[in-house]
């Protein structure tokens, strides 16, 4: 009996311990960090193979590395889940292209920006000229009718570019350009590696849809965590500026959005030619040889959750 209430009292005292430690402390505690990232979400979360990867991902496998803990990945059925989610404390951590924002800083604390994006366009080639190079070049489109994903911030810029009932919205990206190429809708807007990314990987229709890509407005994605842990946003802030200063998060946008190896198709000599001036750096075979052994790990788990 006194070994039962010796047991009981040390799992109470183990996990108030935990409630009552910081964030990063209770990571390192559980050796577990749980990663929330966006399904689908081309070039920062997909499925290849039945490997997952993108440059969410690769970089949620080295902070756990780096925390010398595992990895664990959930997947919120919508995007609108993620933040409500963290703060359940179903995960530790959000890194989903996930724009940082005054309205959703007052629910998280964001770490400093690891991503720039500008909002760029999928637009009809018939309506677009020579000029019309970026988004903004849609509003001197009369009446043009554009297509967003819904609670973003490109539904909300949107509606102050155009009229009510020029906007429709759409539940995800892959919804807005579906309704694109069926002339539902005249434009798309995304953020700029999704259009990047669409317009590689649907050449059949370079003809059809023109894209815009040329710079219109900056964001910037960040990691987003539960309120009231100035040391592991301080230990992210410091995560990011390594990755930024010794090349890794260069390798990733190369692997990504220059290289696009994961895409199935040829590779060009100018991709190949940056990918091997980057990889003469030591330190970065070294990371790429580490996300090449957790990726054999996680494969070996098959049927396991992520």
């Amino acid at each position: 009996m006194k070994k039962t209430i010796g047991w009981f009292l040390a799992v109470l005292l183990l996990t108030v311990s935990l409630a009552w430690a910081g964030q990063m402390e209770s990571i390192l505690a559980k050796g577990e960090i749980v990663v929330s990232l966006n399904r689908n979400t081309p070039p920062f979360c997909m499925e290849s193979k039945g490997e997952l990867i993108g440059l969410d991902v690769d970089l949620a496998r080295l902070m756990a590395d780096a925390l010398g803990v595992k990895v664990k990945f959930i997947f919120p059925d919508t995007y609108e889940e993620q933040i409500p989610k963290l703060l359940a404390c179903d995960s530790d951590i959000i890194i989903a292209a996930m724009t940082r924002t005054p309205e959703r800083g007052l629910k998280v604390n964001f770490s400093a920006p690891y991503f720039e994006v500008t909002q760029a366009a999928l637009v009809h080639a018939k309506l677009a000229r020579t000029q019309t190079q970026s988004y903004f070049d849609l509003v001197d489109i009369p009446g043009v009718r554009i297509g967003v994903k819904q609670q973003t911030t490109m539904e909300r810029f949107a509606r102050k570019l155009f009229a009510a009932e020029q906007i429709k919205t759409y539940a995800s990206h892959d919804e807005a350009v579906a309704a694109l190429l069926k002339a539902e809708v005249d434009a798309t807007v995304h953020d700029s590696p999704y259009v990047m990314v669409w317009q590689k990987s649907h050449p059949e229709y370079a003809a059809k849809i023109k894209a815009l890509l040329a710079p219109s407005t900056k964001e910037y994605y960040g990691f987003a965590i539960r309120k009231g842990d100035a040391d592991f946003l301080s230990w992210l802030n410091l995560f990011i500026a390594q990755a930024e200063n010794d090349g890794t998060m260069d390798w990733l946008k190369h692997t990504y959005l220059v290289e696009m190896a994961w895409l199935g198709q040829g590779q060009t000599k100018g991709a190949a030619m940056d990918k091997e001036h980057l990889m003469r750096n030591k330190f970065l075979s070294q990371k790429m040889e580490q996300l090449q052994r957790q990726r054999r790990e996680e494969m070996k788990k098959s049927g396991a959750q992520y």
